[in-house]
């Protein structure tokens, strides 16, 4: 009993260090404080989930398949327990700033990898809370479940989590040990990452490469099999995309857990509670032999992450490459990149996510869609593209998806919170504050200039009739966009500047800054839209030069009002 005791103990005392509720909990009257940027963004969060799934339920009701929705659920669930499990062993279990603080205690092994592992739990659980329970509680509305459904999905969902968490921590711990040869500590950390990654997604890969090759012929062959019984309940269209799903099932299937997630909420019985014994069952074998495997490694780990990166090595100096001269302006630049590049923290969330979501586009582009495409032929003739236009409305269109794209990159948002106390220094560097401004927004002008290259080269690839010089301007457009949102973002975090953080994933998930590049992006596709009205009557031409002088009005004047009040932008950091 006092063992678990401590145990508690030491859990809660490890939660208040990892949970800021400063600002979310009001310090005098102890309740949520409604005027909390950080409880009105956790408010949108929810709100846009449930709207998403509403929309997305209600529209496979409509073709009289509601089930695949828990399908797609699950591996959505799959893919992001799994990237929030790799990120969260390296943050939390190896390499969190308390662990030598923790060591200094008289603690177990045992006791500390488990208060470590209930934290990464607590973690994910949060993030399930307010993203995937209010989706699946909608979808029991939507399709009339029993009242019992609603605790039952509560459990299934902590329970598939847990065992997906503990496998991949269990990987991580032979991963981590297997690449202790690298010096370096933050390519140490970056390869981890990369290699978990593809361990990970190797068998969905494998799976999704098998079904695109096999999905025509079955497509084929399920349409001879048609006869007219068949055709006045379901047409090719519905068909096909019940193939598509075919695919997530598969997928599912490369983890035994999901697969008996979604049996056990799709039809509410007696065999519902033998699915959950059995994914208990998993959870407690995995968790076995995760505890036998960290008692005797975790504490051997840290020792010799401390000791091998924390050493101070004696290095020859090479006086002449030392003593160079270098232009200020780059190495000031050369300096932010590396700051992002070499903090893995910084890396997976500015980058990393960007460019997976960035190559699932590219993939989906490649393989998915021509199936698509040829559905529609198949349903609606050739015909149907002869009808699609392009006009104005089309050309604002990709100018807002491309704004919206926008939202995934917060490089500048944190540009200089991410320094912490040490953004002082910023005042004294020998460059001025208007070239500081600039300097710091370059990495987020090349995050963005990828974004857009990327999906306006996505766009000509599946709308080839669009003429290039209205692909260029789109381009001209979007980079102005680009300047107008990067400039925004990084005087917001100028004049509200976090810099008493405990860790660097303080700055990125509890930025109030946040709700803000959300209305700016709410704000920069209602001017698209209004645009785009008050131009009916003008031809395309016409209509994109308006855009275009509008955009780079409020460039110029950005650039004017940068150049003439970067001192005062800067007078925050103190």
């Amino acid at each position: 009993m006092k063992k678990n005791k401590k145990i508690f103990n030491l859990l809660k005392t490890m939660l208040k260090t990892s949970y800021d509720t400063s600002g979310i909990i009001d310090s005098d009257t102890k309740k949520l404080n409604k005027k909390s940027i950080k409880v009105w963004i956790i408010g949108l969060v929810f709100v846009i989930t449930i709207y998403l799934s509403y929309i997305i339920i209600n529209s496979l009701k409509e073709i009289g398949i509601p089930n695949i929705f828990l399908d797609a659920f699950f591996l959505l669930l799959q893919i992001l327990v799994m990237f929030q499990t790799i990120l969260l062993v390296i943050n939390v279990l190896y390499f969190s700033k308390d662990i030598e603080n923790y060591l200094s205690l008289p603690i177990s092994s045992r006791k500390l990898l488990i208060t470590k592992f209930s934290v990464m739990l607590s973690i994910i659980f949060g993030v399930q809370i307010i993203i995937f329970l209010p989706s699946l509680f909608i979808y029991g509305v939507r399709t009339f479940q029993d009242i019992l459904f609603y605790p039952l999905t509560v459990i299934v969902l902590a329970l598939v989590s847990i065992f997906l968490s503990t496998i991949v921590s269990i990987v991580m711990i032979f991963v981590m040990r297997l690449f202790r040869f690298i010096k370096s500590k933050y390519l140490y950390q970056n390869i981890v990452i990369l290699v978990m990654t593809i361990i990970i997604f190797l068998p969905v890969i494998n799976v999704l490469n098998i079904s695109n090759i096999s999905l025509d012929s079955q497509i084929t062959v399920e349409n001879q099999a048609y006869n007219e019984e068949t055709r006045e309940y379901e047409t090719q269209a519905v068909q096909q995309i019940r193939t598509m799903f075919k695919t997530v099932k598969d997928t599912n299937k490369c983890f035994i857990v999901t697969g008996l997630g979604v049996k056990a909420l799709s039809d509410i019985n007696f065999n519902t509670i033998i699915y959950i014994l059995e994914i208990l069952g998993l959870d407690l074998l995995a968790i076995a032999i995760f505890l036998s495997i960290g008692r005797f490694t975790y504490i051997k780990d840290i020792l010799w992450n401390l000791s091998m990166f924390d050493k101070k090595k004696n290095k020859k100096v090479k006086l002449y490459k030392r003593c160079k001269v270098r232009n200020k302006n780059y190495a000031y630049f050369r300096n932010e990149i590396k700051a992002i590049i070499k903090n893995p923290t910084y890396f997976m969330h500015y980058i990393y996510n960007i460019l997976i979501v960035l190559i699932s586009i590219v993939g989906f582009t490649a393989t998915i869609f021509p199936i698509v495409v040829q559905a529609i032929i198949d349903v609606g003739g050739e015909e149907v593209f002869n009808e699609i236009t392009f006009g104005f409305g089309e050309f604002s269109f990709i100018i807002g998806l491309i704004q919206v794209m926008f939202t995934l990159s917060s490089l500048s948002l944190t540009a200089i919170s991410r320094y912490g106390k040490n953004a002082i220094f910023f005042k004294y560097i020998p460059i001025k504050f208007s070239t500081q401004f600039r300097l710091k927004n370059m990495p987020q002008l090349i995050m963005n200039t990828i974004i857009v290259i990327i999906i306006l080269g996505t766009i000509h690839y599946l709308i080839p009739a669009i003429n290039n010089l209205y692909i260029l301007l789109m381009f001209v457009i979007s980079m102005l966009l680009n300047i107008i949102n990067t400039n925004i973002l990084l005087i917001l975090d100028l004049l509200r500047p976090n810099l008493n953080y405990e860790n660097e994933i303080t700055v990125i998930k509890q930025n109030d800054n946040k709700l803000f590049q959300y209305i700016l992006t709410v704000v920069s596709c209602l001017i698209i839209w209004y645009l785009k009205e008050i131009t009916k009557e003008t031809n395309l031409n016409t209509s994109i030069i308006i855009e275009m002088i509008v955009f780079s009005v409020i460039v110029i004047g950005m650039e004017i009002f940068i150049s003439k009040k970067s001192n005062r932008l800067f007078k925050k950091i103190i």
